[in-house]
């Protein structure tokens, strides 16, 4: 979910300042440090003694401008619910929303119903006709959780696994996005932003929280611009698929209901319940002609396409003509909300097509080999704006004044020589 609203837009002038105490005492959690977890003290309606096939953990931070949209995505879930195949288990956090004004009417639309209430809830969602009413039991209630602190979220993942055991796990992390500038301690970036607190879940806290709570099948951004390279690529030993958008995403995010329908009339593997996000949302906004993108990446692959990327990354930092070339043709590639952000596919294709460098041009095509035939699992990028968005994007600067010195401490950035070649390739045009 969402960028419509004002959270969305990246946030370009902030300085690095230097990870502090805190970032070491991260590194040194693990799942040994989350709290108890407690079954459920409200009975699950018509749960089964035995796993089901899979367990959908929705996580969404609404505790902040979307404080509305997310009880229209509870009611959503609520429309397909939990079925004997299927647990469905979401925490919602919210603040307390004023009416929406409508500026197109002039009308200030009245609040849903049970927009009154503030904190995060743990649901099991239990199917109901009443798009309005949230009917689901509450499991707990928590009166001021952060959102967008990390171990919160791994304690939900360890104990919606352990209160609801399948045999698969589906994660959707939910909110506001901003794909790998969720680097700490620099800007409120990254995903599951919670207003009171500030806070944000950074690309490398998201893969911590997702190991500390054992890992799951699939893991999927219902948030703006997080299909990156960058993030998936902290990913890597989380997950055996990662969903998400390359662009800034509607308001109203994922059809919950949609997909998980097609999830529970035919719970298959990990790669059909991906596809079941991705063709859900593509279908849903394309029938509106709405732009939008939405792809599957397989993270296990990551480190081997970092390897590739390594090398054509070195090979075009020595060679002044590679180094040229980027800013003779970049006008031409396919522009994300977030300006910085390329299409993956199309830089490599870029030089593979205009480079007079045998060995540029081999790499170049090493890289789009390997992402048609391995790394990209599916992509649906629907309606005229989404033309060129081939399922993953990567950091690359129109100039060096859109060069963030902070993207070199990503985990990408120190494992390869990419951030290097960018600060060369920059330079070129100074």
């Amino acid at each position: 979910m969402k960028t419509i609203h004002l959270l969305c837009v990246l946030s370009l002038g902030l300085a690095w300042l230097p990870a502090g105490s805190r970032a070491l005492q991260l590194e040194k959690f693990t799942a040994a440090d989350l709290p108890p977890v407690a079954a459920s003290a409200v009975p699950a309606p018509g749960r089964s003694t035995s796993p089901k096939e899979w367990t959908v953990l929705i996580y969404v931070s609404a505790r902040n401008d979307l404080c509305l949209d997310a009880i229209k995505d509870v009611n959503e879930m609520e429309a397909a619910g939990s079925t004997d195949r299927v647990n469905v288990v979401a925490e919602l956090g919210r603040i307390a929303c004023e009416p929406f004004f409508n500026p197109f009417t002039g009308v200030t639309e009245p609040l849903p119903p049970q927009a009154d209430w503030t904190g995060s809830r743990r649901f099991l969602i239990r199917k109901d006709s009443d798009a309005l009413t949230i009917t689901s039991p509450v499991l707990q209630h928590f009166p001021d959780a952060d959102m967008g602190d990390w171990k919160h979220l791994a304690e939900f993942i360890t104990w919606g696994k352990a209160s609801f055991p399948a045999k698969n796990y589906l994660l959707v992390v939910g909110g506001h996005g901003a794909g790998w500038r969720g680097v700490k301690p620099t800007a409120n970036k990254g995903i599951s932003y919670d207003e009171p607190s500030k806070n944000h879940i950074s690309p490398s806290e998201l893969a911590r929280a997702i190991k500390a709570g054992g890992g799951v099948n699939v893991y999927a951004s219902d948030a703006c611009l997080m299909q990156t390279f960058e993030v998936v690529y902290e990913l890597r030993d989380s997950a055996e698929y990662v969903v998400g958008s390359q662009e800034s995403t509607p308001a109203g995010g994922y059809n919950y209901a949609a997909f998980l329908r097609a999830l529970a009339e035919d719970p298959g593997d990990a790669l059909a319940a991906s596809q079941a996000i991705m063709r859900s949302f593509a279908g849903f906004y394309g029938a509106q002609k709405k732009s939008v993108t939405m792809s599957i990446l397989r993270p296990a692959m990551a480190a081997e396409l970092a390897v590739r990327l390594d090398r054509f990354a070195r090979l075009v930092s020595v060679s002044p003509a590679d180094r040229k070339l980027y800013h003779s043709k970049k006008y031409a590639l396919r522009s994300f909300d977030d300006e910085s952000a390329r299409d993956l596919y199309q830089v490599a294709a870029l030089y593979s097509e205009n480079t007079a460098t045998p060995e540029v041009k081999e790499a170049a095509k090493d890289i789009t080999s390997f992402l048609s035939g391995k790394f990209i699992a599916g992509n649906a990028a629907v309606g005229y704006k989404s033309k060129g968005a081939n399922g993953v994007s990567v950091y690359f600067p129109l100039s060096s004044f859109d060069y963030k010195q902070k993207y070199e401490s990503l985990s990408f950035s120190r494992d390869t020589f990419w951030d290097e070649m960018l600060r060369a390739v920059m330079a070129e045009r100074n």
